[in-house]
């Protein structure tokens, strides 16, 4: 089903030392306002988006962008051979030639199309039929360019799913979709995807699960929202694995698991701004989270956490006055956030690379607390210390401390981000993040 909210979305990321930025790019998208509603990126090359109307007229465009070379160039194009008739529900990259979209009908002829000829032409896949007057495609996805699944909408009381292994030329219709309540529904691009793992959100704040790539379906489980695509509540999921999940409310309120969505627990922002309208988690990383939005009400703006979404650090961004629309990442170096395009220019940013020292929390070796703190940091470790160094963000040295240090007094650094790196005999390093408050 369709969000009836407007545009939201956007992303962030940050590094330990060096502060992350967004670097424009152009979508190439015909019309200005355009945005890329939707970003899939797969590997360290690939990533295909659509774009929607950020005018404010409505619009049903059927256009896409598309990378082959991570985000150096960018090619855009419309939907030959997808229908006026047909709104654009979800994408799935394959390749630099290859990908697919599943529609919805706006008012009939909904499913899914494929270009294998780097989006030139777009040709229906007519056995994933969504052929029944109540079937409403929401989502699709591709692990790579045979096996793949769609969804939509419940029919009969379960999500109506096909599922292919052959690129889309057969699609198998599956009766074990996930289970529905009564008048619940799910929503487009909504959804969440790690290894052979799917989740996706529904209008009565619950998720339908799926481990095998959508063949079987887990009993749907309750979460502590009320609707993922509400005007009074909407989320957004992101998986780390077939157990871990931050879920996103546009309340402002971030939920985690650890057990596959038995329960779920808030985390409170402890500094920094949470962007509650996305929510992106950067694969390759332990806890990396990104945030953010392109809501005139509910906020402008992209950040990242590097400890599971408790401190949040704001992400450079040259065009901040509108947001970052829709977000993708497929490692620590290639992620994506999609922005407006004006006077044709831009629509597209790539986020500079987040190095692997920017999880303080899972620095081995190495403990430091509390933090945040408002003085004193104590340095818990087994390495043998030749010195210890205070940095800021820009990466400067800023205060030095001997081989005994275990008790640093920063009392009297101004409130910010820092990093402590931690010298040892032997010529080597670890470098942690903090927060002075």
């Amino acid at each position: 089903m369709k969000k009836n909210f407007t545009i939201i979305t956007a992303i962030a990321l940050a590094i330990q030392v060096n502060a992350q930025s967004w670097t424009p790019q152009n979508s190439n998208f015909p019309l200005d306002a355009t945005y890329p509603l939707a970003i899939d990126a797969k590997g360290e090359s690939i990533a295909w988006a659509y774009g929607a109307d950020g005018s404010g007229g409505g619009l049903d465009y059927r256009v896409y962008t598309k990378t082959g070379n991570g985000g150096t160039t960018w090619m855009s194009g419309a939907m030959s051979g997808i229908p006026a008739s047909v709104a654009i529900a979800d994408i799935a990259a394959g390749d630099g030639n290859t990908a697919w979209v599943v529609g919805y009908p706006n008012p009939t002829g909904g499913g899914v199309w494929k270009t294998s000829d780097g989006g030139t032409t777009w040709v229906k896949q007519t056995t994933a039929s969504f052929s029944n007057p109540a079937s409403f495609p929401d989502v699709i996805y591709f692990w790579d360019l045979n096996t793949g699944v769609a969804i939509g909408d419940p029919l009969n009381n379960k999500l109506e799913v096909y599922t292919t292994t052959d690129g889309g030329t057969t699609w198998t219709a599956n009766a074990a979709g996930g289970a529905a309540n009564a008048g619940e529904y799910a929503y487009v691009h909504n959804k969440a995807v790690v290894g052979n793992t799917i989740w996706c959100g529904s209008n009565q704040g619950r998720i339908y699960r799926s481990n095998d790539k959508g063949l079987t379906w887990l009993s749907t489980i309750s979460t502590p929202l009320s609707d993922f695509g509400g005007a009074g509540e909407s989320g957004e999921i992101v998986l780390k694995d077939s157990n871990t999940a931050w879920i996103a409310s546009s309340l402002g309120i971030l939920y985690k698991t650890t057990d596959g969505g038995a329960n779920f627990v808030d985390i409170p922002t402890v500094s920094g701004t949470f962007y509650a309208l996305t929510l992106e988690y950067v694969p390759g990383t332990n806890q990396t989270l990104l945030s953010g939005g392109a809501s005139s009400t509910l906020g402008r703006g992209s950040s990242i956490s590097y400890d599971g979404g408790a401190n949040w650090t704001e992400i450079a961004n040259t065009n901040a006055d509108t947001g970052i629309t829709a977000i993708a990442a497929s490692s620590p170096t290639a992620i994506y956030g999609g922005t407006f395009v004006n006077a044709g220019i831009g629509g597209m940013n790539k986020l500079t690379a987040l190095l692997a020292t920017s999880e303080a929390s899972v620095v081995k070796g190495l403990t430091i607390s509390p933090n945040p703190t408002f003085g004193d940091l104590n340095i818990s470790t087994v390495l043998n210390i030749k010195s210890v160094e205070i940095l800021d963000m820009n990466g400067r040295i800023i205060k030095t401390f001997g081989a005994d240090a275990k008790k640093l007094d920063l009392s009297n650094l101004q409130n910010g981000v820092y990093a402590v790196k931690v010298n040892t005999v032997d010529g080597k390093s670890k470098i942690a993040k903090f927060i002075k408050k």
